[in-house]
């Protein structure tokens, strides 16, 4: 159910979701399968598609959106939001962008190494670049200064957060512009419309922004 929103395979969903919802009460199973009618549980919401708990962890997030909203290419083949941190998987065209634009953003971003992965955490906050080895890390991050003073903050960071959560349906980063979430190409208003306030896997906050598809040749 998750898998349009996050770019996720089967392989990667169940070790994510799969024993959670092995413990749904049949009560609950049925709100997910949409046999009863009514606002669906939100462990159900939580377990499926978890939005982060934390304002710290959302303002990374939405820091993340911000700087991808800058590229116009793909950047994402994958995310798994987790409640405590959000795992992406990049383009690799992309990847060095993708970090020098947060860093701009977020100024203090400290960055661990791990395997095969990175750790970029500020405060509490934590985001995970998977398939990441330390001499790329390095590569990316060669000859780069990092910004003495952050550039302005994004907002409002929860439905930011909330869209780096389903970033996927967009075939490119989405981007918030005088009152409006516009994206390029991809797919329509209404279908997005739909997607964004699905009962299970939509956004769990209003959205307060005009949705807007735009080709290339109305792109402002």
């Amino acid at each position: 159910m998750r898998r349009p929103y996050t770019g996720e395979p089967q392989w990667a969903v169940e070790p994510e979701v799969g024993a959670a919802l092995a413990d749904l009460s049949p009560l609950e199973l049925a709100h997910l399968l949409g046999h009863i009618s009514g606002p669906v549980p939100e462990r159900v919401r939580r377990i499926v598609l978890p939005d982060a708990l934390s304002s710290a962890q959302q303002s990374l997030e939405a820091a993340v959106f911000t700087a991808a909203s800058t590229i116009s290419r793909p950047v994402f083949w994958m995310v798994q939001p987790r409640p405590d941190q959000i795992r992406l998987s990049l383009m690799p065209d992309v990847s060095a962008d993708l970090v020098r634009a947060l860093y701009s953003l977020v100024p203090g971003l400290v960055s661990r190494p791990i395997g095969m992965h990175v750790f970029l955490e500020h405060g509490p906050a934590t985001v995970v670049l998977t398939g990441v080895g330390a001499d790329r890390w390095a590569a990316w991050m060669d000859d780069f200064t990092v910004p003495a003073a952050p550039a302005s903050p994004p907002a409002p960071s929860l439905l930011l957060s909330s869209l780096l959560r389903r970033i996927c349906l967009f075939p490119l980063p989405p981007r918030v512009e005088a009152g409006e979430l516009r994206w390029q190409d991809g797919p329509t208003t209404e279908w997005v419309s739909a997607a964004l306030a699905h009962p299970v896997t939509g956004l769990s906050v209003a959205l307060p922004l005009k949705l807007a598809a735009q080709s290339p040749t109305t792109m402002r």
